[in-house]
């Protein structure tokens, strides 16, 4: 397993690496203590990220190993599809999938999201507020008005 950091506006942003697809993002408030390790999806994951951060990437192409229950992939699958600076609700995502009484496991699939950002969970809300973000709703809020989607 290959790993790095990101530093952005927010947090330092773990990156992690089996060589062939992205396997992991995890924040991080103070800088990690381990050294940067260089790989080609690493590589590729920060370049992504930069072009993100400045508005001039709206959807990622890195590789990435979607890990999960069933349900939980299908709902990271779906997750992808959301357009950049859209949101949809956990509601919603629930229907889209056939399982409309399932938006609370939509939001528990969420929250076991490994790849926060390359999978857009973020762009998802509850009905009447932002809900919840494993990052802290200070990192949604950000994502979200950096794609402009509030």
């Amino acid at each position: 397993m290959y790993q790095t950091f990101y530093k952005s506006n927010f947090a330092y942003i773990i990156l992690q690496s089996n060589a062939k697809e992205l396997i992991s993002v995890d924040f991080c408030s103070f800088k990690p203590k381990f050294q940067k390790q260089k790989c080609m999806i690493l590589e590729q994951a920060k370049e992504e990220l930069d072009l993100y951060f400045s508005n001039k990437l709206t959807k990622f192409e890195i590789p990435l190993l979607i890990q999960g229950s069933f349900f939980e992939k299908k709902v990271y699958q779906t997750l992808l599809d959301i357009p950049y600076g859209q949101t949809k609700t956990y509601q919603e995502i629930a229907s889209y999938i056939n399982h409309p009484k399932a938006y609370r496991a939509v939001g528990n699939a969420n929250a076991k999201n490994k790849l926060a950002i390359f999978i857009p969970c973020h762009r998802v809300v509850a009905k009447n507020h932002l809900g919840g973000y494993t990052g802290g709703l200070d990192i949604k809020n950000f994502l979200l008005q950096l794609e402009g989607a509030i």
